[in-house]
Formats: structure tokens, C-alpha cells, sequence
């Protein structure tokens, strides 16, 4: 609806406007929608509370209000419209947006199996396994020679 008013403020109001005097015309409500004033108002009301319903929404909304969907006690005033379009929006819009949002949270969050990462990595022969398992108390030197002498032993041990 924000968008559609940005991009096609006049042409919106004018078709809410037709639909919704067409909707008070079928739900027998002209005493509450006595003027031209009295719709724009309401008009006005729709797209400043609802900016995120689409405007098919607002239509399909108004359809299920003159199919008798909602209860309307008595009389059709902008305030029992708020609420069938606030009861709408709980009922339709809401639990799509929640899943589409949980679908997205799912696609962005997707945990990682670090086992199975690991198992293909090594099978393809692009893991390679530390030169030595070190404790905590022996820290190697760069060009310590007993640390060359343990690769060429570890060396001699894969050959074997």
C-alpha cells in the first residue's frame, strides 16, 4: 500500500474510495456513510493504518465483508472497517509473512555439519593432519633441529 501510494497516490484512493462506497452501498450502510467526506475519510484511515496490506488485500478484505465473513453488530461505521481489515490482516497476511520470514531465517541460518565437512575434506585427500601433536609444556623453534629430525622419522614411518 506505501508503495502503490507513493508511486500512484490518486488513482489508489480513487479505486479504495470506489470500492468501499460500493461496499457501504451492499452492506446497507448509508447512514454511517452519509457524505463523500465521510468515505475519504475512511479512505484516508485504510491507508494510514494498513501501509502494509497490498491494495489486492484491502479489496479481498472488502470482498469478505460484503460475503458476510465478519460480523457487523448493527451499524457500518470507519471504526467496525478497521477492525474487519485489522481481523483480515491477523487471520491472512500475518501468518504468511511469519512463515516467509521463518523460511528466510532458515536459509540464512542453515547450521553446518562440521563431522561431515571434515569426512569429505579428508577423503579427498585436501585435509592434512598436524606434523605432530604437541603437549603444552614443548613449543617448537622455527629452525630447532630436533623438530627437523622428527619430520624425517614421521617421514620414514609414512614410507613404511
Amino acid at each position: 500500500m506505501s508503495l502503490a501510494m507513493r508511486t500512484a497516490k490518486k488513482e489508489i484512493k480513487i479505486l479504495l474510495l470506489a470500492e468501499l462506497e460500493r461496499l457501504t452501498r451492499h452492506v446497507n450502510a448509508t447512514r454511517t456513510f452519509q457524505t463523500q467526506t465521510d468515505l475519504q475519510d475512511a479512505v484516508d484511515d485504510i491507508c494510514e493504518l494498513f501501509p502494509s496490506l497490498k491494495v489486492e488485500e484491502v479489496l479481498t478484505a472488502f470482498k469478505h465483508i460484503r460475503q458476510g465473513r465478519f460480523q457487523l453488530f448493527g451499524n457500518f461505521t470507519t471504526n467496525v472497517l478497521l477492525e474487519c481489515l485489522r481481523q483480515y490482516d491477523m487471520q491472512n497476511t500475518v501468518p504468511f509473512r511469519e512463515q516467509f520470514h521463518m523460511e528466510q531465517k532458515q536459509i540464512e541460518t542453515a547450521s553446518l555439519d562440521v563431522s561431515r565437512l571434515i569426512a569429505d575434506l579428508d577423503r579427498d585427500g585436501k585435509l592434512k593432519t598436524s606434523r605432530r601433536v604437541l603437549d603444552r609444556k614443548y613449543i617448537p623453534y622455527p629452525n630447532d633441529k630436533t623438530d627437523d629430525e622428527a619430520q624425517e622419522q614421521e617421514q620414514h614411518k609414512e614410507e613404511t
